[in-house]
């Protein structure tokens, strides 16, 4: 009997875990892509552990970074890896480990990925986007995640220790062979070498730094970094929210499980059949609240919000704390009328540190209502006053250029609240949910 008891539990066990390994691994399957590099594709294989482990996304989504536009006639650029294309398409040049240097050459370059810059000299303005103009500047020095030329750069010297140029034509190509020693049909390579291009490329380099001298003037941007504000207002939200419905709940529930009127029985299960249940009425609602909101002005409002989001979750959450507020002995409300006690002081004095539990499980699933609700902030609220959600949706607003494994961090940050509240409320949640359900 012992025997079979034993291999039940471990069976039941075994269950449980299986049970929750499948529930958590779509999370932590998400955690492990956020730590991916950026740009690594995340359905290509699957990678219970990955192998290069960074935090650039969570950087990037908390910090952003910083980008440029720089115009100059002379610069130097140091460069791990480049590639230089030629406009027509007559060649292509692979720069490893060396150094691109134009003279006289009018570059518009951009920069991305601003790590570290030092600019001397220059008169310094600023745009109404919040971007930074230096005109005239005199030095610069950048090192960037990547520099790019799209439109061309014209009289460039290119040295490094490996150049590989691959050409579709010999003929009338813009570069001298003679350094070059062929190693394929259409490739040539050369080593330590330095090769004069008079009509130049297209160039695209990564991990490089730049200097120039006497350039005319270079734009800087931050991009990202944006996430604290969107916080903030998804914070406001949800906290209003609860606020506002623990003020209309709590007094609510106390009516309907203690005093007595005409209706008590029926009102509240019919109230929340009606606005609980009947989705097409819900949108219907939704169409006639948009067109209320227009006429009084009080779209892109993020303190409307809360409102609307504590008034629709009045009914399920009076039901709720009702059930709790059920459970607790009616002698205790008696005893406090005896001693001269007001309803209002009973229901702060007595019934409030008695039905916290209960209490604790309103707030969060008013905070979860706040917290995550899409439709209506992305309806009422404008770019400028976007709450946490809605930024996640705008994301996804072009698959093809999202980077999911900052997604997948922006997914896990925006989670964390709420696990956060579950964690710190758990006992109150486990008791207010069922105690309610008991009857004596």
């Amino acid at each position: 009997m012992r025997r079979s008891e034993l291999g039940k539990t471990v069976a039941m066990t075994l269950l449980a875990l299986v049970v929750m390994g499948i529930i958590l691994f779509p999370v932590y399957y998400i955690f492990t892509i956020s730590l991916k590099p950026s740009g690594a594709l995340a359905t290509t294989q699957l990678e219970l552990i990955p192998r290069n482990i960074t935090l650039e996304n969570y950087r990037e989504i908390f910090f952003g970074h910083e980008e440029g536009v720089l115009k100059t006639r002379d610069f130097t650029l140091k460069t791990e890896d480049a590639v230089i294309t030629d406009p027509l398409n007559r060649f292509r040049m692979e720069v490893k480990n060396g150094k691109i240097e134009g003279k006289r050459s009018s570059a518009r370059l951009s920069l991305s990925n601003i790590k570290t810059k030092k600019i001397e000299g220059g008169t310094k303005r600023m745009k109404e986007d919040g971007s930074t103009v230096i005109v005239g500047g005199k030095y610069l020095l950048v090192k960037a995640g990547r520099i790019s030329a799209v439109l061309g750069v014209r009289n460039i010297n290119v040295s490094g220790e490996e150049i590989i140029l691959t050409v579709s034509d010999t003929k009338n190509l813009p570069v001298d062979l003679s350094k070059f020693e062929k190693t394929g049909n259409n490739t040539y390579v050369a080593r330590s070498a330095t090769i004069y291009l008079p009509q130049g490329g297209m160039i695209d380099a990564r991990n490089d730094i730049l200097e120039s001298k006497n350039f005319e003037y270079i734009v800087l941007s931050k991009v990202g970094g944006n996430v604290w504000g969107y916080m903030k207002r998804s914070l406001i939200i949800a906290s209003l929210t609860v606020l506002l419905t623990l003020l209309l709940v709590i007094p609510s529930a106390y009516s309907f499980s203690r005093l007595k009127f005409f209706g008590r029985e029926h009102t509240l299960y019919f109230y929340l059949m009606f606005t609980q249940v009947s989705g097409g009425l819900g949108i219907a609602g939704l169409v006639a609240l948009y067109g209320m909101l227009v006429k009084l002005h009080l779209t892109n409002n993020i303190y409307v919000l809360p409102v609307i989001y504590s008034a629709g979750s009045v009914p399920f959450n009076t039901w709720l704390l009702k059930g709790y507020l059920d459970s607790i002995s009616t002698d205790f409300d008696e005893a406090a009328l005896v001693d001269g006690a007001s309803y209002l002081q009973i229901i702060r004095h007595v019934l409030i540190p008695m039905a916290l539990p209960g209490i604790a499980t309103v707030a969060v699933f008013a905070f979860i209502g706040g917290w995550t609700e899409l439709i209506l902030a992305n309806l009422l609220l404008s770019e400028n006053n976007y709450p946490l959600t809605v930024w996640l949706y705008t994301m996804l607003s072009n698959l093809r250029s999202i980077s999911w494994n900052q997604f997948a961090a922006a997914a896990l940050i925006f989670a964390l609240p709420v696990f956060i509240m579950f964690l710190l409320s758990q006992n109150y949640i486990r008791s207010g949910l069922t105690i309610g359900g008991l009857k004596e």
